[in-house]
């Protein structure tokens, strides 16, 4: 379950603790860097600046979770960080000479620098050096429909200013070697419609005529097959170096992080599994679940368009959406030669927001729906978000 830094310091801490006692669940997933950019303890040392006392007593904290058998898995929020883009502009998103923020009042760092990777990076092993066995990273990512706003906004591109994507690297060697496949297809074609032509042109008989049709058809449809140039405008390669900042930056934390023996794992849009890849925002779906050890897919039910799967309103038919999911997840991971453990985020919390007749009030029916299609799809842990964390009672978790 999520717990934020105030239940985990906060009196809401015991009745939580009191559900994993009674229930099958094992686990907290606990903000460190909260969705602000605060850290929430006061740690020492130069990360101390962004500390609050949510968590008075953080050692204190683990110890008690180890006596209640439950899994520490520390939150860090990456790179929707209001605290750290209003103290360093510089390393945020800058518009008309202020710090850029979304329509909720929120500031963002930017993935393409690597001081704002270190500054998450040195965040989580706090988290490490506590005890947390697992360091969970959220917002791994550029801010939503970033793609809209990249020509306005002043921002620095770091070292990847000038870099050529690994997507287009990859796409080079492909094109030429499909290029080069394509030539050598093409010769003995080419030379068998010039023979057949020559031959006709020789003696215009029946067979001739059939032999040169033959000829030119093959080489006709063979044409047809000729490898098309990637994208390598400056619009695609902007993009993709969008998707090589966010993936580094996974890949450079696992590194970093080995030393401390803990797992990693990264939260993602479910629709990115969905998808060649979300590159607006920089997440490839692939990419990332090759970096980490547990990739956490938030296939809340009520953040799917209408008609996503086919599903008229995707937030009142729990079961069928997660089940839909999970067949493109399936699809994604079985294609990666080592494969991170999928570990979803479900819905238990309602979706007011929606228009009326596109969302249902979420209790125990609803979570129990996505927890047996999970199940049924052969995938055997979750996580479960409630922002306020308040869990609904009496629910199946291992049905």
């Amino acid at each position: 379950m999520y717990v934020t830094g105030w239940s985990a310091g906060g009196e809401r801490m015991s009745s939580l603790l009191k559900l994993v006692d009674d229930t099958e669940l094992n686990a907290m997933v606990i903000d460190i860097k909260d969705d602000d950019g605060y850290i929430t303890f006061k740690p020492e040392g130069d990360m101390s600046q962004f500390g609050q006392a949510y968590i008075r007593d953080p050692e204190a904290l683990i110890k008690t979770l180890h006596e209640h058998s439950i899994y520490p898995i520390a939150r860090i929020v990456a790179f929707k960080d209001t605290v750290l883009a209003k103290k360093r502009p510089d390393l945020s998103y800058v518009l008309d000479g202020k710090v850029w923020r979304n329509g909720n009042g929120d500031g963002f760092i930017n993935p393409f620098l690597k001081e704002n990777w270190q500054h998450n990076i040195d965040a989580a092993i706090l988290a490490a050096k506590l005890g947390f066995q697992e360091i969970q990273f959220d917002y791994v990512r550029f801010p939503e429909g970033f793609e809209k706003k990249d020509k306005v906004l002043d921002y620095s591109m770091g070292e990847y200013k000038d870099k050529k994507p690994t997507k287009f690297i990859e796409d080079e060697k492909a094109y030429a070697e499909a290029t080069a496949a394509y030539d050598a297809g093409l010769a003995p074609l080419q030379e068998a419609f010039d023979t057949a032509t020559t031959a006709y042109d020789g003696a215009a008989t029946d067979d001739n005529k059939e032999a040169r049709d033959a000829a030119q058809k093959a080489l006709s449809d063979y044409k047809k097959t000729k490898p098309k140039s990637p994208d390598f405008g400056e619009k695609a390669r902007l993009t993709q170096l969008r998707v090589d900042a966010v993936t580094d930056f996974v890949h450079e934390a696992r590194e970093q992080l080995k030393p401390y023996g803990v797992k990693v794992s990264v939260d993602i849009f479910g629709y990115s599994a969905t998808l060649p890849e979300a590159p607006g925002i920089g997440q490839n779906f692939s990419r990332i679940s090759e970096n980490v050890d547990v990739i956490s897919s938030m296939i809340y039910p009520s953040h799917w368009n209408d008609g996503y799967f086919g599903i008229k309103h995707p937030d009142t038919e729990p079961y069928r959406l997660v089940q839909e999911y999970a067949i493109r997840e399936k699809e994604k991971l079985s294609a990666l030669a080592s494969p991170p453990i999928s570990r979803p985020w479900i819905q238990d919390f309602t979706a007011s927001w929606l228009k009326d007749g596109s969302y249902i009030r979420y209790g125990k029916d609803q979570v129990d729906a996505q927890i047996k299609a999970l199940k049924d799809a052969g995938i055997h842990e979750f996580l479960i978000w409630n922002a306020s964390n308040k869990y609904s009672a009496n629910v199946n978790y291992t049905p």
